[in-house]
């Protein structure tokens, strides 16, 4: 199986127009939910864990990604998961990553070389929890 690294900042928009970030337990629910959407398609397990910012009150999402077919469609569904619609190459450092900005969140991904080392990073702070 092939392995894809993805991170999620998401916010919501109310009636007013205002952003405001979801709680956890609210990006746990959205999560299972996208897992659910990507299940339907093909054959995934999804691994992610929930982190909290160092300087704000704020939440993001550490996914690991397992699939055996193409990957174009992991990508349809996550950029319609933030209402985005182009895919950018962005370079940080020796990493490059594949962004997608949206109108609720911004995601980027990456391949993953070493899963062990993955896996310690993103368990820093909170449990990984697995869906199959």
């Amino acid at each position: 199986m092939e392995t894809l690294g993805v991170m999620i900042r998401k916010w919501d928009r109310d009636e007013n127009g205002t952003y405001s970030n979801p709680t956890k337990k609210q990006l746990t629910k959205q999560i299972k939910t996208l897992h659910k959407k990507l299940k339907r398609e093909r054959n995934i397990h999804t691994e992610f864990t929930i982190e909290k910012d160092k300087y704000e009150n704020k939440y993001h999402t550490h996914l690991i990604i397992h699939y055996e077919k193409e990957e174009r469609g992991i990508y349809d569904r996550l950029s319609h998961f933030v209402s985005g619609n182009e895919w950018k190459k962005r370079k940080i450092g020796l990493e490059t990553y594949n962004e997608c900005n949206g109108k609720y969140g911004l995601i980027h991904t990456q391949p993953i070389n070493n899963i062990k080392y993955y896996r310690w990073y993103i368990n820093k702070f909170g449990d990984l929890q697995t869906l199959v």
